[in-house]
């Protein structure tokens, strides 16, 4: 198929697949909604809260043509199938590619009251559009590191858990936003692109990683997810965000094995489509939806 088809094809699946869900996924006073969209070799993660205020983790992708595009025909739709008109809290984990490319163009059509960054001056075109983005709606720009947290209401904590410190660019993976969400008894972690070191640092540093979803660090990779992770963190649930034929060959078939032999039930939006994890503080329910990737 020709790319312009392609990406025409893609942008009616994002819109439709918007549309049918604003029947399901409608505000729900009693229950937490953390959706991974279906972005290819990217992430976008949208956390709901009870009371309806929204936290968008990310908004990236290196599978689309027109990657910065994601924003405004894919994530902007989702939100706007939910009745959402602006973001309460937009997270950029790390500025690579295919997790900032499609947040300019998000914010521009949702715009957020707060963003949270590494605070790494990195010179990339998309990552200035982004920063431009954040002046012209005017949210308040905080850095994040360890410790800080974000209550959202209705229970709903969110806590940094890295970096340390306003990061340097040597390895910004290794330096991405890490955040754990507590709703009652259900806890998410999202691991964004945190490889090997990061994992290592967290652990040695005694801080609390325990999760029953995970979402996977750096897309399912083999720099990541090691076993003392796993072991630490002991996810019920893991979520891979990746391509169904991803460039990178992610994910790695090493973590995918270590998730499962721990008990982990592995889902992966290049498979599954887009993963929905609902939770009303007690148990997590799982729903896919899977579409044309």
């Amino acid at each position: 198929m020709p790319n312009d088809k392609r990406i025409a094809v893609l942008a009616a699946s994002a819109m439709i697949t918007a549309l049918i869900w604003i029947s399901v996924l409608a505000t729900d006073r009693s229950v937490l909604k953390v959706t991974f969209l279906d972005v290819g070799d990217g992430l976008c993660t949208v956390v709901r809260t009870p009371s309806g205020k929204t936290m968008v983790f990310d908004c990236g992708t290196s599978s689309w043509r027109d990657n910065e595009s994601i924003g405004t025909r894919l994530a902007a739709p989702y939100l706007q199938s939910m009745g959402i008109d602006k973001i309460d809290v937009a997270v950029l984990s790390h500025p690579h590619s295919d997790h900032v490319s499609g947040f300019a163009g998000l914010l521009a059509a949702k715009p957020a009251k707060l963003v949270l960054d590494t605070g790494i001056k990195e010179g990339s075109p998309e990552y200035m559009k982004f920063i431009r983005a954040i002046r012209k709606c005017h949210a308040r720009y905080r850095i994040a590191k360890r410790g800080q947290v974000l209550d959202m209401g209705d229970g709903v904590k969110v806590k940094v858990l890295d970096p340390t410190m306003i990061a340097s660019n040597s390895d910004l993976n290794e330096e991405c936003i890490v955040l754990r969400i507590v709703y009652g008894q259900s806890a998410f972690l999202l691991a964004a692109d945190a490889g090997d070191e990061a994992e290592h640092e967290m652990l040695s540093d005694g801080i609390k990683v325990r999760a029953q979803l995970l979402q996977v660090g750096h897309h399912g990779s083999r720099l990541a997810t090691s076993p003392e992770w796993i072991e630490a963190v002991k996810p019920d649930i893991a979520v891979i965000s990746c391509a169904r034929n991803s460039q990178y060959h992610f994910p790695s078939r090493q973590v995918v094995e270590r998730l499962e032999a721990s008990g982990a039930r592995v889902y992966i939006t290049g498979k599954d489509g887009a993963i929905q994890a609902t939770t009303d503080g007690n148990t997590i329910w799982m729903r896919t939806f899977r579409n044309s990737w």
